[in-house]
């Protein structure tokens, strides 16, 4: 009974709390930034509120557990009025009419690769804060030890270059792979392949089944690739680190630890394939709720957020890629050089298909990759089975 009595206590001061919070006349903001990106985003939050006299309450969730609160808190009607959230996230909340479409809201400032990601049926429903891409990593010190002089320029390239890097008896790969469907994404891309077609999920087709060939030639034929997706296998940014692996992809997310490791690694740009050199976009976008009463507030605040000076506020604290174009230019490209890299690649972003479950999706590909990658199929009968499952279970079509 004590115990129930404490529980009972506590819930009771979690939700009064809430009900202040909602009560105080403040915007309330979920938000899901590393610890370096919190810090700047409260001394935004702090600025805005002095520009414009505007309050906000600021609550950080983890990131990957914004969804399921997100869910939660749509069944109980005690949503945010914004919330950040991964960009596969925004068209399950819009089909849900979770989220409002966003109106009257001048994006010609907005990267236009990343508005994509936000548009449900031609409408949007988010603003994009942060936006990403990969790149290929490459550790200076193997590739000068095995004499090779640069990172390589195509595929046919990449895999002379992992062949040269790889030394069995040392335990060294020329690469680490991850064996998700966004982390295969540059083969898939870069062969030509797409995932959507005339509203059919079409990754079986010949572009995509070259490409995931080529994947797994990489691994079970030439062995320059370590296994680092099997389950139990030192990861990619593992063995990266420990010298383990030559080149991985990443990306500007995981400069900064790698330069407090003193690791002499290169960025450069994906191999180039005969569709140039894409690579899916990522990032995420701030999302106003259905049931928020502060509208208006909101998005002041989001084109304060995405504004030229908080953009390039945001770029050269933090090296990393600014949402608003006129940011671009104003990198600080001596303080971080690898966003030259990154300025580039973002040119050849491209969008993952607007799925209200791509979660979904993915639970159903990323198995049949690993299939294909072991051994266990085909790379054809994966893609096939995939491509089947995905039709029949996510777009109930045959």
């Amino acid at each position: 009974m004590r115990k129930f009595l404490l529980i009972l206590g506590f819930l009771s001061l979690f939700y009064t709390g809430c009900s202040k919070a909602k009560s105080s006349g403040a915007l309330t903001i979920w938000e899901s930034y590393n610890d370096e990106e919190h810090t700047l985003f409260l001394k935004i939050v702090q600025n805005f509120e002095k520009d414009t006299g505007i309050k906000v309450e600021v609550q950080r969730i983890p990131f990957f557990g914004m969804e399921s609160k997100i869910l939660t808190a749509l069944a109980t009607r005690s949503t945010p009025d914004i919330a950040r959230i991964d960009l596969g996230m925004v068209a399950k909340l819009a089909t849900r009419d979770g989220v409002m479409e966003i109106k009257n809201f001048d994006t010609s400032h907005i990267l236009p690769q990343a508005l994509k990601s936000v548009e449900v049926n031609g409408k949007l429903y988010g603003i994009p804060d942060q936006v990403n891409c990969l790149a290929l990593f490459y550790n200076k010190k193997i590739f000068r030890e095995k004499e090779v002089e640069k990172p390589p320029d195509d595929w046919k390239e990449f895999l002379s270059t992992a062949q040269k890097l790889t030394d069995t008896k040392e335990k060294i790969y020329g690469f680490g792979m991850r064996s998700s469907l966004w982390w295969s994404l540059p083969f898939f891309y870069g062969f030509g392949a797409k995932l959507m077609s005339s509203g059919r999920f079409s990754l079986d087709s010949p572009e995509a089944i070259r490409a995931l060939t080529f994947e797994r030639d990489l691994h079970l034929r030439y062995k320059v690739e370590a296994g680092a997706w099997k389950p139990g296998a030192v990861d990619p940014d593992v063995g990266f680190q420990n010298g383990k692996y030559a080149m991985i992809f990443n990306g500007p997310w995981k400069i900064k630890s790698l330069l407090e490791t003193n690791i002499p690694f290169g960025v450069a740009l994906l191999p180039k394939g005969k569709y140039g050199r894409p690579s899916p976009i990522g990032g995420t976008d701030m999302v106003i709720f259905k049931n928020t009463k502060m509208y208006d507030k909101a998005m002041k605040f989001l084109e304060y957020l995405t504004s030229e000076n908080t953009q390039t506020l945001w770029a050269n604290e933090l090296g990393e890629i600014p949402v608003n174009v006129k940011s671009m230019n104003k990198m600080d490209l001596n303080k971080h050089p690898y966003l030259r890299i990154f300025k580039e690649a973002i040119k050849e972003v491209v969008s993952r298909p607007i799925i209200p479950d791509y979660q979904g999706v993915e639970n159903i590909v990323n198995p049949e990759i690993e299939t294909a990658l072991s051994g266990k199929k085909t790379p054809e009968e994966a893609l096939k089975d995939a491509t089947r499952r995905v039709n029949e279970e996510i777009f109930n079509t045959h």
